[in-house]
């Protein structure tokens, strides 16, 4: 989609300095001398004060201090102020030469709410990137000037900023909606969450309504919301757990909740989709393909993980409580036990117990992350019905087990020149049932396209903290190219290139071979992806089940 970079300059301009405590500023992303020219020319052609703050400034000069050279000179201290009191605006023309501690200055100031609106300018080049994420947070707006040509850089700061600065009225349901979007992009924080509801607010005054509608919303996120995605909404969809007693309630109340849900969700489906329709094609594909530049890695799939809350009980440990610990009465108490008596001496108590700080112990406990076992299976050729059916017993087997494992099962299907997944990681009965119903056999084998698309959604498991497995079932003869193109020698390298990037996933893997005859070129392919190979010429659901959970150590 093509963004108006002009029109989102203005308004960011605008915000900025109707509020400053609130938005912080703007940083212009790979900005050339001249996008920065332009910028610079409309103040110095204006009444606004622009304040600016070099790279080679030290903190005296931000926040003022002793002047050594006029003191020496008039024989009695000299204090001068920072640049930071100045009113007005300020640049920081070299961000990424900045040092950090003035770029954590300045990101103090804001807190403080000492500081006017800032222009930062980062040249978007550097391999490593120098830019304190506590300033970039602070700053509401990001404008990347990577496509967009000084020539057709133009914004137009005059506005009427300067009179309108009540915000208009924002509905409960509007809140909800914009945090429900920003939790769906992976923004985990209430600063931009704070901020887009003020942007609302005040866009819709500047259009002289005093209620927020949901063009404001719309726009207000894509301002700042936009920018700040980590993943999109589509990437995994999960299930909640569902009871098998509950089942047949959630069928009969499943139109009901229908209805509610169009009414409820219609405004966050229509934020959502406006914020993925206002990101840049690169960073759309860049999200696409399921790379986070906030990474949220978990601890591993299936493995120990401590906990402050829940699992298998652990010996407790001597530190005072935080948020979520939980005191331990006893170890407590029997570690103050003994130092009664020389504590109720030293202090003159009589009754109370004596307590001290280091006395305290809390509750440790272990825990497991949740497991995924991803379904791979070949739907190309004659045999494939056979094939998806018996996958779809193994399943439903395994579906059986995974309330008492807390595991999560997925399948994907390749066909064609395409991979798809049918089933989102789930531990429900009632969506496997509905997702599986319809499954569609025949065509190529893309075998390279279906290993990327289930190392892709293992790959988003393991960054939410679960444990991915993968469960290949083929016959190996694959002809299909990542390309989509007939050709057998491109399509067996190919697997073999995806195959050595699944290694590095350090995740339990199993290719099942379901062929009349062992393929040595799937085994190529198993042995480049660090996987076990088993040849199951015979398949059924139940040895489908066995093989995947041996191999995988379910």
């Amino acid at each position: 989609m093509e963004i108006d970079t002009n029109r989102n300059t203005t308004l960011a301009f605008e915000l900025s300095t109707i509020n400053p405590s609130v938005f912080g500023g703007i940083i212009f992303k790979a900005a050339t001398p001249e996008h920065t020219e332009i910028i610079l020319n409309f103040f110095k052609q204006s009444d606004l004060n622009l304040n600016k703050i070099f790279s080679n400034f030290s903190i005296t000069d931000l926040n003022g201090g002793v002047d050594p050279l006029e003191s020496l000179q008039k024989g009695y201290l000299v204090y001068r102020k920072g640049i930071l009191s100045r009113p007005g605006w300020f640049s920081c023309t070299s961000l990424n030469d900045m040092p950090k501690a003035l770029q954590a200055m300045l990101a103090h100031q804001m807190d403080n709410i000492e500081l006017g609106p800032v222009l930062a300018f980062d040249d978007g080049y550097r391999k490593n990137d120098v830019t304190q994420p506590k300033l970039c947070d602070r700053l509401a707006f990001s404008i990347d000037l990577r496509e967009v040509r000084f020539n057709q850089f133009s914004p137009d700061f005059f506005s009427q900023i300067s009179s309108k600065t009540i915000k208009a009225e924002i509905t409960e349901a509007q809140i909800q909606s914009v945090i429900v979007s920003a939790i769906k992009f992976g923004i985990d924080e209430m600063r931009p969450i704070y901020m887009t509801v003020n942007a609302a607010q005040y866009l819709a005054t500047l259009d002289n309504r005093i209620a927020v509608e949901q063009t404001d919303l719309n726009l207000a996120a894509t301002l700042i919301l936009g920018h700040r995605a980590q993943v999109l909404p589509e990437e995994i969809e999960h299930d909640e757990q569902t009871d098998p007693q509950k089942e047949n309630e959630e069928e009969k109340n499943e139109k009901n909740d229908q209805k509610k849900n169009s009414e409820t969700n219609l405004p966050t489906e229509v934020l959502i989709e406006a914020i993925k329709a206002s990101l840049p094609d690169n960073i759309y594909e860049h999200l696409k393909n399921n790379i986070r530049q906030k990474s949220k890695t978990g601890s591993g799939f299936g493995n120990r993980q401590k906990s402050k809350v829940r699992g298998r009980p652990k010996p407790s440990k001597n530190i005072p409580p935080g948020d979520q610990e939980r005191i331990d009465i006893v170890s407590t108490l029997r570690s103050a036990a003994p130092w009664q008596k020389l504590r109720k001496k030293q202090l003159k108590k009589s009754k109370n117990i004596v307590i001290l700080p280091n006395d305290l112990h809390t509750f440790n406990f272990e825990d497991r992350s949740e497991r995924v076992i991803i379904f791979l299976v070949d739907a190309s050729g004659s045999a494939a019905m056979n094939r998806l059916g018996e996958s779809k017993g193994a399943i439903e087997l395994m579906l059986a087990d995974s309330y008492a494992k807390r595991d999560f099962v997925s399948l994907i299907s390749f066909r064609d020149t395409s991979a798809e997944i049918l089933l989102p990681p789930t531990r429900s009965l009632v969506q496997t049932k509905k997702r599986l119903s319809s499954l569609m056999a025949g065509g190529g084998t893309p075998l390279a396209t279906g290993l990327d698309t289930g190392i892709k959604l293992a790959q988003n498991c393991k960054r939410s903290g679960k444990m991915p497995s993968l469960a290949i079932l083929t016959d190996g003869k694959a002809n299909i190219d990542l390309n989509g193109l007939p050709n057998r020698e491109k399509a067996l390298s190919d697997s073999v290139l995806v195959g050595e990037i699944g290694k590095k996933l350090d995740m339990k893997s199993v290719f099942i071979d379901c062929g009349k005859r062992p393929n040595n070129n799937l085994k190529e392919i198993a042995n480049s992806m660090g996987a076990n190979y088993v040849s199951l010429p015979r398949t059924n659901a139940t040895k489908i089940s066995n093989l995947v959970q041996t191999n995988l150590g379910i």
